[in-house]
């Protein structure tokens, strides 16, 4: 898997074991960039943003958008064997001071959302959606501070939720058996 645009172009990431993480495939990395960069529903700017990737993996995504200009991206992985490489990544690309590097559970640590203008949170869950919900929970304890943020969730067809429950729906987006919700926390 390579860097797809921007200052890191075509530089090679380190994946972890396919059996533990989801990567996004190549060309929904490119589809998923060319809508956040190019939709009119979306209208993101990648220069000077703040992102949170909730669920690293590689850090394919957050690098991506460091790639394309992004000042800060907050990577969060609960692995250990993948955080060890999300390591590697960041290392390698020599990203250390634009990115923090959180191992532990979304869900358990103490990471305050108040603190920081985020402009955009993924969430690629490598679980089916039995914690979704104390997810959203957790972003809408936040949503003050959250209100123009984007959240953009991908997972797998069949899984069952209501994202309406918690966001207004911009645009949703199916590749195969991948879909992607693009959001807003309801006010």
């Amino acid at each position: 898997m390579r860097i797809i645009s921007g200052k890191f172009k075509k530089q090679k990431l380190i994946l972890p074991d396919p059996k533990i993480t989801r990567p996004l495939r190549d060309y929904v990395k490119e589809s998923l960039f060319n809508l956040l960069a190019h939709s009119p529903l979306l209208q993101f700017q990648f220069e000077k943003s703040s992102i949170l990737d909730a669920f690293s993996g590689s850090g394919s995504f957050g690098i991506e958008c460091l790639s394309r200009g992004a000042s800060h991206v907050t990577f969060i992985e609960n692995d250990k064997k993948s955080f060890e490489i999300l390591k590697k990544n960041i290392q390698n690309f020599s990203i250390l001071n634009e990115g923090n590097l959180i191992f532990g559970d979304f869900l358990k640590i103490q990471l305050d959302l108040s603190l920081t203008k985020l402009n955009l949170i993924f969430l690629d869950p490598p679980f089916q959606f039995k914690y979704l919900e104390q997810i959203f929970e957790r972003l809408s304890e936040n949503k003050k501070n959250l209100s123009d943020t984007i959240i953009m969730i991908h997972y797998e067809e069949g899984e069952k939720f209501n994202f309406s429950d918690y966001l207004d729906e911009i645009l949703k987006k199916k590749y195969g058996r991948s879909i992607v919700f693009f959001g807003k926390i309801k006010n």
